[in-house]
Parts: C-alpha cells; structure tokens; sequence
C-alpha cells in the first residue's frame, strides 16, 4: 500500500471489505510514511505497520520487517502486490522466516528493468502462489514458465453505475456545464506519459475551445509537469485536481476518459471508466483486457496528435448508459466476483493457522 488513491490500494480495500474477518487477519505492512484508505482500514480492523523504504537502506527494513514477523507468529502468508520484481529483495525476510509468499502482479512494465530482471529469479524461488491482474502483467513479472491465476481487479458496481442526475450535479459543481470534458486519472509519473496527455489536450483545444482536461493524481513530476503545462497557455482549461477521494463523480461528470500511458498492468481506472459508462480512449501500448465493454478504442502512441484528437471529438455527443451487466459478465463487480476472485478469498480464508 503506498499513499496514492490508485489501483493498487482501490483493489487491496475491495479485498479487505470482502473477506470474511473472523477467518481471516489482513493487515498491511508499507514503506510509505502514509497509506491510502488508512482510516476505513483501521476501521475495518486491520493494523499497519510502517518500515524503513528501501532507499533509507535495505538492512533497516529488513530489521523491522524481521521484528514483525518474529512477535506476530499468526501471519503465515505474506501476499505482495507488486509493480515489478525488485520486492524481491523484501521478500528475503518472510523467506527466511518460512512464510508463505503469495505474489500478485499488476504491472506489464517498468522504468528499472535492470533490477527487474535481475530479481526476477530470486522472486519466482520465494513466491508460493502467484496472481496477476492480466495476461501481460503475468508474464512480465513471472516469465512464460510461470504461469499465474488471473485475477479481475473487481470495483463497486453500483458506485461508478452511470447516473444521469449526479453527472449534472458535479458538473454545476465542477463549473462544467457547456464544457467537452476530458477526464485522466493516474500518477503524474514516467509511465503515465503525462506530457503526451497535455499535448493532447493542448491540440484538441485548438479545435474546441469548451474543451476541459481534468487530471486526477499526483506524483514524482508534478512540478516537472505543471511547469511544461503552463507553457501551453492552456489556463483554467487544463485543471490538476491532485489525489481525490470522489474520482466515481468525476468521472460520471466527464465526456471522454484518456489514458495514453506508455505501459500499465491492467489500469483498474480503465475498468471504472467503463462502469461509469464513459468511452475510452487507451494506449496502444495497453492489454486488450482492459476493454470490457464496446466503448473503447485503442490508439498507437506513434500516431500523430491530430489522430488522437479525431477519435476525441468523434466521441462529442456520445450517448451514456449503464454499464452494470457488462462488468458483472467480465467478472470485475465485487458483488457478483469471478472464480478466480472467490478462489483468492477462499484461499486466505480457509486456511487460517
């Protein structure tokens, strides 16, 4: 868990709200000052443990992490949910104590590839169980020769169901009535590829000058991307509304959902785009799961900007309708959860020590 509202940290709340508590403990261990959801989480009755990052070096972590499990003998599985193979290295520690590894991947890529690939072998040797969230995420984290279960990264339904009059009133809200708005929600880092999103939007708003790009999220370049933002001249068109905890009203008082990101797991957001009803427009770049509806459309990041401005004002007008049954079919509402889903649970929750 990091302290970023993102798909991570949505997906491991929707585990905890499911699993039955009295057969199973799921608590969190991080090495974030912070974590997102801390608060429902405490409510919902787990503990959170915070250690060293690895960056403040590997042997304090270890020491902490060491301490936990020594006074805490009832935490037989350690379930790592990952962005590439470098939590290897942390997972030495629960190796060595002979805790079961469980391992879930939600990444297809990474901007450390040397260290990926370097503890990849050491990850596959310490892993017991291994999840992922897509066919790409699987094979990136754990090889051909490792195949893993695929995991739907499940959301709340009825939350992001389409709803006419909420979309009217965060849009009064929001100050967006006769706006064309466009919606991004992601990290402002490398792998979203946030300067290719503003020079999007900075061409689209040539074309329609009512058109509004809200980008949901923060991170390690935020300052690198608002400063290449404001040389656009863009002004209140282009709005940064940071970490938030109502991105299902956001995205009901959008228009188009964009997400040019160089490489992704599966994106959880793509999946509550969808929900909402909205059409998406999507990275070449990202796993063909990710379309669980007829509503989206996939664009190379070679194309010219102008093509990705054509497929966003071709979606002007679209016609928005409730998209319930459609993610109840490809397994990713948690009040109808798939398999694979009920699998993962039962697997914490039948064999409790």
């Amino acid at each position: 868990m990091t302290d970023n509202f993102g798909g991570i940290e949505t997906y491991l709340m929707n585990q905890l709200r499911s699993l039955d508590r009295s057969r199973a403990i799921f608590d969190f261990v991080t090495d974030f000052p912070a974590i997102a959801y801390e608060s429902e989480a405490r409510e919902l009755g787990s503990e959170i443990y915070y250690i060293p990052a690895k960056s403040r070096g590997i042997l304090a972590q270890w020491k902490a992490f060491s301490k936990i499990l020594k006074e805490h003998p009832e935490y037989q599985k350690v379930y790592f949910n990952i962005l590439d193979a470098g939590a290897a290295i942390t997972m030495f520690i629960p190796w060595l104590y002979g805790r079961t590894i469980v391992t879930h991947s939600h990444n297809g890529n990474t901007d450390k590839p040397r260290l990926h690939r370097l503890c990849r072998p050491f990850l596959n040797f310490f892993t017991k169980k291994r999840y992922a969230c897509s066919l790409i995420a699987s094979e990136f984290m754990f090889g051909r020769h490792h195949p893993s279960l695929i995991i739907p990264n499940a959301i709340n339904g009825s939350l992001y169901e389409f709803n006419p009059q909420l979309r009217a009133e965060k849009r009064r809200e929001l100050g967006l009535e006769d706006r064309f708005v466009i919606c991004h929600v992601g990290r402002l880092s490398p792998q979203k590829n946030p300067k290719m999103l503003i020079d999007i939007f900075a061409e689209l708003s040539q074309k329609d000058p009512q058109a509004v790009l809200l980008s949901i999220g923060s991170g390690e370049q935020n300052d690198t991307v608002h400063a290449y933002a404001a040389k656009k001249n863009l002004g209140d068109a282009l709005r940064f509304l940071g970490k938030r905890t109502d991105v299902h009203e956001i995205l009901q008082a959008a228009d188009v959902f964009l997400l040019p990101s160089l490489y992704e797991g599966l994106p959880l957001v793509a999946i509550e785009a969808q929900a909402a009803g909205l059409p998406c427009i999507l990275s070449g770049n990202i796993s063909q799961e990710a379309a669980i509806t007829d509503h989206v459309r996939f664009l190379s990041l070679d194309l010219p900007l102008s093509e990705w401005v054509k497929e966003i004002v071709s979606l002007k007008g679209f016609k928005r309708r409730s998209m319930r049954e459609a993610l109840i079919q490809a397994g990713y509402d948690c009040d109808h959860p798939s398999e694979a889903e009920l699998s993962l649970r039962q697997y914490f929750e039948n064999n409790i020590q």
